[in-house]
């Protein structure tokens, strides 16, 4: 199996810029889920929750939502899901009184996926030049 083509190559400056956003988005929804666990989990367990929350919303992208997933997802399915963990995350957040960063985090993810979707080029459109 050959692996995936690397999705900055022939991509545009704002669009790899884009796919850059979503990577360091990608590790501060992780950054998140453990501090949101670390702060709702009283005790000592707080810790344990902050490395448990990261590592199930990590397993969750892999196997679902990363290019090399393991299991496909339509689309749209994808997205939904992909909603699901930053809202989750942001709810998190916000219940530990860090609702303005949780919503800047939400929005920043709004705003990058909707740049990702307007630049990627569509299959079996032509490029005009």
């Amino acid at each position: 199996m050959t692996p995936p083509a690397n999705p900055l190559d022939n991509a545009s400056p704002l669009l790899a810029t884009a796919l850059v956003a979503r990577f360091l988005i990608e590790l501060a929804l992780l950054a998140g889920a453990a501090v949101a666990a670390w702060r709702l989990v009283p005790g000592p367990w707080g810790w344990v929750a902050a490395v448990v929350a990261p590592v199930a919303v990590a397993v969750v992208w892999g196997l679902l939502l990363s290019p090399r997933a393991r299991f496909v997802l339509p689309e749209p399915m994808k997205l939904a899901l992909e909603a699901v963990l930053f809202v989750g995350v942001a709810l998190a957040l916000s219940l530990t009184g860090l609702g303005v960063s949780a919503i800047i985090g939400f929005v920043v993810w709004a705003v990058d996926r909707i740049a990702i979707a307007v630049l990627t080029p569509r299959r079996g459109a032509q490029r005009v030049t």
